[in-house]
């Protein structure tokens, strides 16, 4: 088979706007000239030398200085010699015809007096014009197969015959130039793209990260930045509703639809630091108290409540997309509706049961009873949504976020004067490592509020710990840079709750430590969704099958490996990495990925092009970066056009 020389050309093309041309780089080994491409060692035609080389065809013609080959013999009259087309026995095409008396000698509906010589050449160029029979053939691509005898003149991936379908004149010269409308972008794109190769107009504009795979020409890469953000986050708010807290009960009901879901949305560009927008943001509300017996909590009171009595109504607090009137976007309704019956009241000693209702949380158990004096039973909740992790539902492919109000330390907390008392603790109390092992089994993120009405600093240090132990860190690249808690350093007044979780919301959005690896996956879509995750409907696609019959192609098993690459920025924005993960990567900052393909399985009768999706995720799954998290990958795949003996 031929050297496809696409493959130095370059193209896992990345194209612009659609009135944008685009220039495409060349390795330095290949240079374009007119025509094609510059003749290789690979036995193209020489202009220097005057000599035209066989390659492919197991010998070299001779041509004597004054540019004859002796012999201008032409039985078949179509102006090239007998010589030049090597004799009696040479048939390429094999119809029992041999070259010398057959007009089209590869069988690809174009005449040899046509494909004789190719006028888009150099003018120096060996068969750029032809004044005898004897004069040297036009190989276009420099392969050393001249074109009467390729069924690929140009070696575009396009064969000769269907490039004459769109240019049945030659006068673009589509069959010997790999750009024929000369727009920057090469024919075979073009058709994969569904653009026109012979107006300089139609470029592709929906084309993000293309490969050009022919059979078996060995493995290409390309490299690619994403952006890594959080954009899909769920975010939970966990409040605990004992006596002491219903100022800041209050100050989060006012505050919900005009400061904290506004700015989450759309983030605030002048907040210092800024803070980036969670573009797809879900929202739900829980409480905590304390089981409800003496000494820890009084009658009525409830370790944790997902479910609420509004009404006549039984409402649950599962996140849920906020509510779009048209022109702004409020709380989700049950959000609003559990929010506005939250009143603070019971207790009992001052910890609460924190720790318990965290594990409750993110494991959503089922027939969990609790004893501690009594038995206090926890009815697992069914999901609605299919997938649904924990009490809250969160989405499989969503950020969970724990937002936690308090101003109380927890029970089975950090601090071990804190723990239920052993002779009143039945056997399936949970300690603190269970807590956060669980919200660790969920790649949960806490966000903690400590209230300054309870004990001085105690939530604190408890949020601190509890921050720490799961990763809910920020970065703050002041005096050398480091990573904090996502809690503020002093307690919160009860009037400035709002305005601190949308802080802390911000600097997790923004400076918020992640680790981030790739996925890829085959791209299909019923239309009408937004299936390339990019906030635009999609419309309908399945990969065409390889072979008639056959199911569609699953085009992300053309991706052989993706890996990360080392950053140029300093310091490095991150604080290790693999071949395939980023650790501690800091908020949305870019990194690439080199993407391995090769096609060693498609042998197609025609040209195909198959679509696979790339995603930036965390190592459990969680999508980031948004709409520049996710790349639609196109593979084109030529014609496979075996080597014509």
């Amino acid at each position: 088979m031929k050297q496809n020389r696409l493959r130095s050309f370059g193209l896992g093309l990345s194209f612009l706007a659609a009135a944008a041309a685009i220039p495409l780089a060349c390795s330095p080994d290949s240079a374009i000239k007119p025509g094609g491409w510059v003749p290789g060692a690979g036995g193209g035609m020489s202009s220097s030398s005057g000599a035209a080389g066989a390659g492919g065809e197991g010998g070299t013609l001779f041509l004597d200085s004054g540019g004859t080959c002796g012999d201008p013999t032409d039985k078949d009259k179509d102006l090239i010699a007998d010589f030049l087309e090597l004799g009696p026995d040479k048939d390429t095409d094999g119809d029992q015809t041999p070259d010398a008396l057959d007009n089209d000698s590869d069988g690809d509906g174009v005449l040899d007096a046509d494909e004789a010589a190719n006028p888009f050449l150099l003018k120096d160029e060996p068969g750029q014009t032809r004044d005898d029979s004897c004069d040297p053939l036009a190989d276009s691509d420099g392969d050393g197969d001249p074109d009467v005898r390729d069924l690929d003149s140009d070696n575009d991936g396009v064969s000769d015959t269907q490039e004459t379908t769109y240019d049945a004149d030659g006068t673009k010269g589509c069959r010997v130039r790999i750009d024929c409308d000369e727009d920057g972008v090469i024919d075979l794109v073009e058709l994969a793209a569904g653009s026109s190769p012979t107006e300089k107009g139609s470029v592709p504009a929906d084309a993000g990260l293309y490969f050009v795979l022919p059979y078996q020409e060995g493995e290409q890469t390309k490299d690619f930045t994403f952006s890594t953000g959080v954009a899909k986050a769920d975010i939970y708010f966990l409040i605990d509703t004992t006596a002491s807290m219903q100022p800041a009960i209050d100050n989060l009901k006012a505050s919900i639809d005009t400061e904290i879901l506004p700015t989450i949305l759309n983030g605030d560009p002048a907040a210092s630091p800024p803070i980036p927008a969670i573009g797809d943001a879900w929202i739900g509300v829980g409480e905590v108290r304390d089981v409800p017996w003496l000494p820890y909590g009084q009658d009525g009171d409830a370790l944790y409540r997902y479910r609420f009595q509004v009404g006549a109504q039984t409402i649950a607090g599962d996140v849920a997309p906020p509510v779009f009137d048209g022109q702004k976007y409020t709380a989700p309704v049950a959000t609003k509706q559990i929010l506005g019956t939250l009143t603070a009241g019971g207790g009992g000693d001052a910890p609460e049961g924190t720790s318990q209702a965290l594990w409750l949380a993110a494991t959503n158990p089922n027939n969990y009873a609790l004893t501690i004096g009594g038995i206090w039973n926890y009815p697992k909740y069914t999901c609605p949504l299919a997938g649904g992790i924990g009490a809250p539902c969160f989405r499989p492919e969503s950020l969970p976020i724990f937002v936690l109000i308090t101003d109380a330390a927890f029970h089975n907390g950090p601090n071990v004067t804190h723990q239920y008392d052993g002779a009143k603790v039945g056997g399936t109390v949970k300690t603190y490592a269970d807590a956060v092992t669980a919200l660790n089994d969920i790649n949960a993120k806490v966000v903690g509020v400590p209230v300054a009405t309870g004990s001085p600093g105690a939530a604190r240090a408890d949020l601190t710990d509890l921050a720490t132990k799961t990763g809910s860190l920020y970065h703050d690249p002041a005096f050398g840079g480091k990573d904090y808690p996502l809690v503020p350093k002093t307690d919160v007044g009860s009037g400035s709750v709002s305005k601190e979780v949308v802080r802390l919301l911000g600097l997790l959005a923004g400076s918020g430590l992640h680790d981030v690896t790739t996925s890829h996956e085959n791209y299909a879509c019923d239309g009408g969704v937004d299936c390339t995750g990019d906030g635009v409907p999609d419309l309908a696609y399945q990969n065409p099958p390889v072979d008639q019959g056959m199911m569609p192609f699953d085009a992300s098993t053309l991706i052989t490996k993706i890996e990360t690459l080392e950053s140029a920025a300093s310091p490095l924005p991150y604080a290790s990495r693999t071949e395939t993960t980023f650790f501690g990567l800091q908020g949305d900052a870019p990194v690439s990925f080199r993407v391995h393909a090769v096609n060693n399985t498609i042998k197609p009768a025609t040209l195909l092009v198959m679509r696979a999706l790339i995603r930036v995720r965390t190592p459990d799954g969680q999508v980031l970066g948004g709409k520049n998290g996710v790349k639609l990958v196109y593979f084109v795949i030529p014609q496979y056009i075996p080597k014509v003996k």
